[in-house]
């Protein structure tokens, strides 16, 4: 008797014990419950988790290697998706443009260039939906490529414009808002213009200084400085922390920015994006305003295309600056941009239907889910990033684009694009420790009340999982990416 109630308090002691470090160091029991033969049942335990009360969740997991559907929970049912939807996007770029494709944005005249060193003529910017005219290739350097363009200018001896600086953004359609975003965020980066003459993301970087000057106004960093942009600044320093609480925003309809609010003196610098109206525009203007610096006289104006209007017959190149959709694929993916997935949709509409628009873009995503047999009454579509809360798609629907693109012939260059688990992108801090680091490669999603999760598991047996976790009506975000990143460590742990 003696030796059984031993055994019993010995039993009970080490239960205490795990309950007390299941409390204090956040460890699920659901999580650490032994690899079973069928790990499925540990997949349906974390479902029933409290943390999962309200939310609407789908869930697929397909192998690869065996093309076998391995775990399915509400795989058909519809589900917003909020950046999952840069997968669909991503891939159709693969299929119908592949890798290699470049974009190209030339700098022309129509003019001569007399012995005096004056272009009689203009000079025009002729876009091709390059989203990286930017410092992100640069070293980042944002004026970097005006600043090329303005030395070819140099070289061929120009020092007078008599005519205007010319942006042409012909090859898409102006309506650059797609009518189902949030209207009140239009000026937050994420909102960012679709634009066939785009420049820094279509964003004017602001950062608040900080200064031990309580009651004076914020001193702002503006990149690029331009004129391009007119700043209302009212922000002053603070010195109680607890005041510290500002606003940036751009009127609508205009590029006047207004800072307001208080900002703490002990506080480090903090940069914010907004942006701008135009985007054709801006790039132009900065690229007057860059000639200028260099001494070169513009005498003209800065002028939008006429739609329609073609230079090329009787201009002459003076420069051309080129990028490759593999970079723009990966920038998409890595770090979630919405404004490059929205240039993708715009080129895609351009290079396989003709046209340059938002609706031409989704004609070729639901090409491209025909060609995967998925017929376009089991989901809806209505951008190319996700930031629409009308989109619509199925954990079956993404693992099957997952399980295409795995076997296509990019299908490197789109795994390779993907956020790496404890690397980089929007899983740089999750399932980092060394036995989940650099074995998931997946999409993060997250926009108001959805987070999701999408992409690919390498497992110790050498196969390939695909798997698509969509959870809608969240209340808690960081608790849907905890059972996001259990379920990724259960199909780790315990698939063979």
């Amino acid at each position: 008797m003696q030796y059984r109630g031993f055994v019993i308090k010995v039993c009970f002691n080490t239960i205490l014990l795990f309950f007390i470090f299941s409390v204090f160091f956040g460890v699920s029991p659901e999580a650490n419950t032994p690899c079973s033969s069928d790990f499925s049942k540990r997949l349906q335990l974390l479902l029933k988790n409290s943390d999962l009360r309200g939310v609407s969740c789908g869930i697929s997991i397909v192998s690869l290697k065996k093309n076998k559907l391995l775990f399915n929970y509400r795989d058909n049912d519809l589900f917003c998706i909020a950046s999952n939807m840069k997968i669909l996007t991503t891939s159709a770029a693969l299929e119908y443009l592949g890798p290699d494709f470049e974009y190209k944005t030339s700098v022309k005249t129509d003019g001569y260039i007399t012995l005096t060193g004056e272009l009689k003529g203009n000079i025009i910017i002729k876009g091709s939906g390059d989203p990286n005219i930017s410092g992100r290739f640069y070293d980042g350097n944002i004026l970097a490529v005006p600043e090329s363009w303005v030395n070819a200018v140099k070289t061929m001896g120009i020092r007078k414009v008599t005519g205007d600086i010319i942006a042409d953004d012909s090859i898409f359609d102006r309506m650059d808002i797609n009518p189902q975003w949030p209207e009140n965020q239009s000026s937050e980066w994420y909102c960012a213009p679709t634009c066939g003459l785009s420049f820094n993301d279509n964003c004017v970087e602001i950062t608040l200084v900080s200064e031990k000057m309580p009651g004076k106004i914020v001193s702002l960093l503006v990149e690029p400085n331009t004129g391009y942009i007119t700043l209302f600044n009212n922000c002053i320093y603070t010195d109680n922390k607890k005041e510290h609480n500002y606003s940036i925003c751009r009127k609508p309809g205009t590029n006047q920015i207004f800072v307001k609010g208080r900002f703490w003196i002990g506080a480090s610098p903090e940069k914010k994006w907004v942006t701008v109206k135009n985007p054709a525009l801006y790039l132009a203007t900065v690229f007057k305003e860059t000639l200028e610096r260099n001494g070169i006289i513009v005498e003209g104006n800065i002028l939008l295309a006429d739609k329609g209007a073609s230079h090329d017959t009787i201009s002459k190149e003076i420069a051309e600056t080129s990028s490759t959709l593999r970079q723009t694929i990966t920038v998409t993916n890595k770090h979630s941009q919405n404004f490059y997935a929205e240039q993708i949709l715009k080129t895609l509409g351009v290079h396989v239907k003709g046209d340059g628009s938002l609706a031409a873009g989704l004609e070729v995503l639901q090409d491209f889910l025909e060609k995967l047999d998925i017929p376009p009454h089991e989901y809806h579509i209505e951008d190319g990033c996700g930031l629409s809360k009308g989109n619509r798609l199925s954990p079956k629907i993404i693992t099957s684009i997952l399980g295409y693109m795995y076997k296509h012939p990019q299908g490197k260059v789109f795994y390779d694009s993907l956020p790496i688990s404890g690397t980089d992108g929007g899983l740089r801090r999750r399932m980092s420790s060394p036995q989940y680091a650099g074995k998931i490669h997946a999409k993060t999603g997250y926009i108001a009340s959805t987070s999701a999760l999408s992409g690919y598991i390498d497992t110790e047996g050498g196969d390939t999982l695909a798997f698509s976790i969509l959870m809608n009506s969240v209340k808690n975000l960081s608790n849907a990416m905890k059972i996001q990143d259990d379920i990724c460590k259960i199909l780790v742990d315990c698939y063979n």
